[in-house]
């Protein structure tokens, strides 16, 4: 019960964390260079604009949280840092990374942006590599996740 209640309060702390990321979605994009995730960002805003940082800051952020499915594949990808927990409790660590450093992990695939209407609101796209062995290297460094060879 106990730990029930706690992953329910870091998942309602989590909700506040990071309100300037819009709501997106994530899925997986084909397949990249070896040691990168090549995803599809796709945000849900009521402006036809949407920055650069902001779509990269969503690759990252669903990379690390959220996990991602390649529908042509049919393969799954697990969040790299785990669960919400692992949010809520580097939250500090987190507010400072997305901020500026996640743009570092990512770059867009040239001439793969679109924007769509749909009703009243534009769903901007976008294809990203993400770097997901420097950004795994770089969170174990910081002892934000655990590294793989703590488990043996």
């Amino acid at each position: 019960m106990k730990k029930l209640f706690t992953l329910l309060f870091s998942m309602l702390i989590c909700m506040g964390c990071y309100a300037e990321l819009p709501e997106y979605s994530i899925v997986g994009e084909g397949t990249g260079q070896q040691g990168t995730y090549l995803v599809k960002v796709t945000v849900t805003s009521k402006k036809k604009h949407v920055e650069d940082a902001t779509l990269a800051a969503c690759a990252v952020h669903g990379v690390l949280f959220r996990g991602f499915a390649n529908s042509k594949t049919r393969q799954t990808q697990k969040p790299l840092a785990g669960s919400a927990a692992a949010e809520a409790s580097h939250q500090e660590y987190f507010d400072n990374f997305f901020d500026g450093t996640a743009a570092g992990y990512v770059n867009e695939v040239p001439g793969s942006r679109s924007v769509m209407k749909s009703d009243k609101k534009y769903k901007i796209s976008a294809i990203y590599s993400v770097n997901k062995d420097q950004l795994r290297k770089d969170l174990e460094a910081a002892g934000v996740i655990r590294g793989l060879n703590s488990m043996f």
